[in-house]
């Protein structure tokens, strides 16, 4: 197509200064026959100089014509461009144009297009930094909770005011151990995000997976998690195995991050399935009878810093976990689908390819 539109341009321009000179060689003649046809004054001198000097000045002039034709229309790009350099992606359409403007429609249409491109980067990219803002907001109240909880103890265990029974010294570490290991799975998060960015070749540790024993034991250790609300959980394998390839420890955190999730956001009574299938890709759907979500929700559900939940509201999440999900399922060549509907729970599709 690029090379159609450059062809294209070419050919205009190659036909339009051909044009032009046929009209050149037009306006200089017209001294000639003027002379000639009308005067019909062979002999002379004076008339044949006055004759030159006017085709002189006829030829500087259509020179002048010629500069300002393919000139003018060019003013009009730069100054667009300029607009875009300076950030203003809203270039409005120029009223009136000049007839050698078509020469430069490409230009005009290419222009028009980056104008769009760059005003929706540029929304994107503002909405990216406010979710980054709000993320960042919720990870430091995420660290600064346990970190006060650490401390805080540490300091009464420490002190030669109060003297603790036993069972108050366990309960106390046991709060420590707990904040300390939020604090692990945060940084973990980070890590892998930022492995991730960097396009790491997570293929180099790929071996053969026996999908279905690995979501068996996802599922077995998501029902043991220590959890105060009644989750309950189905499995339904396909009879038979199902291989993949992949990295089993990525793999393996981002099917717990999708049941986690359901686990997380849904409230008590709610029941997690999880089923897989093979067709002409492997199918792993995690569906809920849960709260569901809202087409907002949906859209942004894997967007990196988003939370799901206001910063100040008391969660676990670290607004990472459904951004890395997709990030290791994409890695593997994977897809991931979500439908859901606000009080009719959700439903999570996970497409692999076979081994």
């Amino acid at each position: 197509m690029r090379q159609w539109l450059t062809g294209s341009l070419v050919v205009r321009f190659t036909l339009s200064f051909i044009l032009h000179q046929f009209l050149l060689m037009l306006v200089l003649a017209i001294p000639g026959v003027l002379y000639i046809y009308i005067l019909q004054e062979p002999d002379n001198l004076t008339m044949i100089k006055v004759l030159s000097w006017v085709a002189v000045a006829f030829y500087f002039l259509y020179c002048l014509f010629y500069g300002y034709y393919f000139a003018r229309p060019m003013y009009g790009v730069l100054n667009r461009i300029e607009v875009l350099s300076n950030g203003e992606y809203l270039v409005p359409k120029q009223k009136k144009q000049f007839l050698s403007s078509r020469i430069y429609r490409e230009v005009d249409t290419n222009l028009e297009s980056l104008s769009t491109i760059l005003q929706e980067n540029e929304k994107k990219r503002k909405k990216f930094n406010k979710l980054r803002q709000e993320w960042a907001a919720g990870v430091t109240h995420d660290l600064k909770t346990p970190l006060s909880y650490i401390s805080g103890y540490t300091d009464m265990l420490l002190s030669e005011e109060h003297t603790w029974s036993e069972a108050e010294r366990i309960e106390f570490l046991q709060l420590i151990k707990e904040k300390s290991k939020h604090m692990e799975e945060l940084i973990s998060d980070l890590g892998i995000a930022f492995r991730m960015d960097q396009s790491l070749d997570t293929k180099r540790n790929s071996e053969k997976i026996e999908l279905t024993e690995l979501l068996r034991r996802v599922v077995a250790e998501s029902a043991n998690m220590p959890v105060d609300k009644e989750i309950s959980f189905e499995f339904t394998d396909s009879n038979y195995p199902v291989y993949i390839k992949g990295d089993i420890k990525l793999l393996k955190r981002a099917f717990t991050n999708l049941i986690v999730n359901a686990v997380e956001h849904n409230p008590a009574g709610t029941v997690v399935k999880v089923t897989i299938k093979k067709k002409d890709q492997v199918e792993v759907v995690i569906e809920d009878n849960g709260k569901g979500m809202d087409e907002d929700a949906v859209n942004h559900l894997f967007d990196r810093y988003y939370r799901g939940t206001p910063t100040d509201t008391p969660t676990g999440g670290t607004g990472l976990g459904m951004a890395i999900v997709q990030q290791i399922i994409a890695a593997y060549g994977g897809s991931i689908e979500v439908s859901s509907e606000l009080g009719c729970g959700t439903a999570i599709t996970v497409r692999l390819s076979c081994d």
